[in-house]
């Protein structure tokens, strides 16, 4: 990585020599002139060298550190989802069994219904009372704040 990033650096600073070199040559200027810019970009190059050369590790080093903190999100990242499809495997079981619970609960309640509808219907008649009392199933009351009238489905 580090090979890389030094080749970037030195390949940055060829292309601006090269560049600033073509640009000197295609330029109107006398041979003196061009001989006074290139000795000033001489300079420049020269004192800013280092302070680039210094400006190129840094980048790198904040490059490497960037790395680091994305990889380790990564890993975090992984792991959020496998907790995730994790408990969604739970919850999918769940709601299944749940689901079959209440198929068996709503089959047992329908054939111990149907038998006691009659009876209970005869017996009514026998009372005289004309408000149907029985059919309501006991112990399948749901609790307080839930919404039982909606079926479930996956």
């Amino acid at each position: 990585m580090e090979q890389q990033t030094s080749k970037l650096v030195y390949g940055m600073i060829a292309g601006a020599l090269i560049g600033a070199g073509v640009a000197a040559l295609l330029s109107p200027k006398t041979g003196r002139e061009m001989r006074a810019s290139l000795v000033e970009l001489a300079e420049l190059v020269k004192e800013k060298g280092p302070v680039m050369n210094e400006k190129g590790h840094e980048v790198t080093e904040k490059g490497r550190e960037v790395v680091e903190v994305v990889k380790e999100s990564i890993g975090v990242a992984k792991e959020w989802k496998e907790q995730i499809q994790t408990a969604t495997e739970e919850v999918k079981t769940e709601l299944a069994e749940f689901k079959e619970h209440q198929d068996e609960d709503s089959s047992s309640d329908k054939s111990s219904n149907s038998g006691s509808t009659s009876a209970t219907a005869s017996s009514n008649s026998n009372t005289g009372s004309s408000t149907p009392t029985g059919g309501a199933k006991t112990g399948t009351t749901p609790p307080t704040g839930s919404n039982k009238s909606s079926n479930f489905s996956v």
